[in-house]
């Protein structure tokens, strides 16, 4: 049977990891083996969950990594354990009793697939999904996630091939590592994913699987006055960043979406955010710093995560 090592990244989320950690448990595939990462966390609760589960790998990381900072971290780890797959999953999901077998059985069904993702449903509303898998959409400037909102009994029941696996779950194979490499590690959160399932692409499928089910929290929030600083900074960073090294045309309605979307979101804080003021001081900052690297004012000069502090 593949050994399959699952990396459960945890920042300030004792009892979301817990919760992820026990459902994992309960998965009917026998030969899985958590890797849970802490990137720091200032409330100490690495420390606890190493003191909880001291049968369990538990990786405390000296530094805030990052989502695919603290993923691969695990991913280094569980491939240095012999892993035939690695399964990056956020610590506010739950799984669903079979995920890890189904998602096994629909990688194994083909040598060319070299990621399967799964069909996510709301952890708070379990019949509506929160995707379905995604795919890349350029006049999107990013990915869609297909079947969002939807009721999960009657949607995107058919497996297919798609170009996005979502962070939230996703089952990577052993020779994506060593053909492709890990996930850039400089956007901190959001668009790596994105950004390393195009890489992947290129040499493997991607696929997704409804009949592997699981819950996600959705902790950024379900509408754009709901989404916090952390996501509106970021995103709109990345968006620029992901974009960087296309062609002059491409850059330039790249900026003029962002502008477009950005305003949008603005409008959507000012009616009915909480902390109108440094939501808004966070979208912008996130857009006019983007600008700067999609214009080529801003270098990415290393692999390390580029943080802002003071959100």
């Amino acid at each position: 049977m593949k050994k399959v090592f699952v990396v459960i990244l945890n920042y300030n989320g004792f009892d979301e990891t817990k919760n992820c950690l026990e459902s994992l448990m309960k998965e009917d595939y026998s030969a899985i083996i958590p890797v849970i990462v802490d990137n720091n966390s200032p409330d100490g609760s690495g420390s606890r969950l190493k003191v909880d589960f001291p049968d369990l790998t538990v990786i405390l990381n000296d530094f805030n990594w990052g989502y695919a900072g603290g993923m691969n971290t695990g991913a280094r780890y569980a491939l240095a354990q012999g892993a035939d797959y690695v399964v990056y999953v956020n610590n506010d999901a739950e799984f669903g009793g079979n995920t890890i077998s189904q998602m096994v059985l629909t990688a194994e069904k083909d040598v060319k697939t070299g990621i399967v993702s799964p069909k996510v449903l709301y952890l708070d509303e379990r019949e509506k999904i929160y995707c379905a898998g995604s795919r890349y959409n350029f006049w999107r400037c990013g990915n869609v996630s297909l079947g969002k909102g939807k009721l999960a009994s009657e949607n995107c029941n058919e497996e297919s091939y798609i170009s996005h696996a979502e962070g939230a779950c996703l089952l990577i194979k052993r020779e994506v590592f060593e053909k492709c490499g890990f996930m850039s590690e400089f956007y901190f959160m959001y668009f790596e994913d994105l950004d390393y399932s195009l890489r992947v692409g290129e040499h493997f499928r991607i696929k997704y699987t409804p009949t592997a089910v699981m819950y996600h929290q959705s902790g950024a929030g379900k509408s754009f006055e709901q989404y916090s600083k952390l996501y509106h900074y970021y995103f709109t960073r990345n968006r620029f960043i992901i974009f960087r090294n296309h062609s002059f045309f491409e850059k330039i309605y790249v900026i003029l979406y962002s502008a477009a979307i950005t305003k949008l979101k603005s409008f959507a804080i000012v009616k009915g955010a909480s902390d109108k003021i440094s939501t808004l001081k966070a979208i912008w900052g996130g857009y006019f710093t983007g600008l700067g690297y999609i214009t080529g004012f801003n270098k990415i000069e290393s692999d390390k995560p580029l943080i802002k502090e003071d959100i």
